[in-house]
């Protein structure tokens, strides 16, 4: 049994028990209803303590399914499941069956209350179980109005002046029709719970196609994330050379400069040689220039 279809099978139980535990209260308080004085007269103390009785197990073994259900899901197991699976239909057939018996068969509606196990079917079973749980509601139902009619068991009349019990017409007329009644809602049950079953196949395929994407998807960003992680130590590597590579040039750069510096120093220096020279050279020049015209000038005097 895959997780998908456990999960469902307990939601559905749990359901069930919720439904049961209002239904129950809801049966109960008609059968107390109908044994009142608004219609007819006060029954005896038993009849309204049978009701109570019959309240109390429902409402025990509900409670002890609800108990059982509550577990964690990887605690319960694949069989224990599948048997407090049938037991939802089954118990409740039984209970049905008392009630139905002890309100009189012929003379009752109570034959319902069988209907209700096809809905609970409906939810949990599939076209096989849900066949078993009708057929199961027919051999309860025939086999108490039968043993009934041939006086096996007593009859519990319902309400006083009923004639119905012991008609071989009414007899006749509730075994075939009860049966035909539950064959049809068998037939629906099933169409509707295929239908429904369709339709959880494909939740549950897209489901586990959305969790194989999720699991790409994680795998792909799992990638990334080393990649990048990969990409950062490499960029830091990267980033530490060039840094090592900078210091380097820099320290480079530092002696150039202080070599440049020194050079354009003597330069300067020599420069500053230069220029004063050529300005010696200049005044000397003048000097002997001048030096010369003065020597002209006496020459001419004499």
């Amino acid at each position: 049994m895959e997780l998908f279809e456990k999960e469902q099978r307990i939601d559905s139980i749990k359901g069930i028990i919720k439904a049961r535990f209002i239904g129950t209260f809801i049966v109960v308080a008609l059968g107390v209803i109908l044994k009142t004085k608004y219609l007819g007269g006060w029954a005896p103390g038993f009849e309204y303590l049978k009701i109570i009785i019959l309240g109390l197990i429902v409402l025990g073994y509900n409670f002890a399914f609800g108990v059982f259900i509550k577990r964690p899901i990887e605690k319960i197991g694949e069989r224990s499941l599948a048997m407090v699976a049938a037991l939802q239909v089954i118990v409740d057939q039984i209970i049905y069956t008392l009630i139905f018996y002890s309100t009189g068969t012929v003379e009752t509606i109570a034959f319902i209350l069988y209907f209700l196990t096809i809905l609970i079917a409906s939810s949990l079973y599939k076209t096989r179980g849900l066949i078993l749980t009708g057929l199961l509601a027919v051999i309860l139902h025939n086999s108490v109005l039968l043993a009934e009619y041939y006086k096996i068991i007593p009859h519990l009349t319902a309400y006083e002046g009923t004639v119905w019990f012991g008609n071989p017409f009414m007899t006749r007329g509730k075994l075939i029709g009860f049966t035909f009644y539950m064959a049809t809602a068998v037939v629906y049950s099933s169409v509707l719970s295929g239908l429904f079953r369709k339709r959880e196949k494909t939740l549950r395929d897209q489901r586990n196609e959305l969790s194989v994407k999720t699991q790409t998807l994680t795998k792909l960003m799992k990638e990334l994330e080393e990649a990048k992680t990969s990409l950062e130590i490499k960029v830091k590597e990267k980033t530490q050379q060039l840094r090592t590579i900078m210091e380097g040039l820099e320290g480079k750069v530092q002696e150039r400069t202080k070599e440049l510096e020194s050079k354009v120093e003597e330069l300067e220096k020599f420069q500053r040689l230069t220029i004063g020279r050529e300005v010696a050279m200049v005044e000397l020049k003048k000097e002997i220039k001048k030096l010369k015209e003065e020597l002209n000038k006496n020459k001419g005097r004499q």
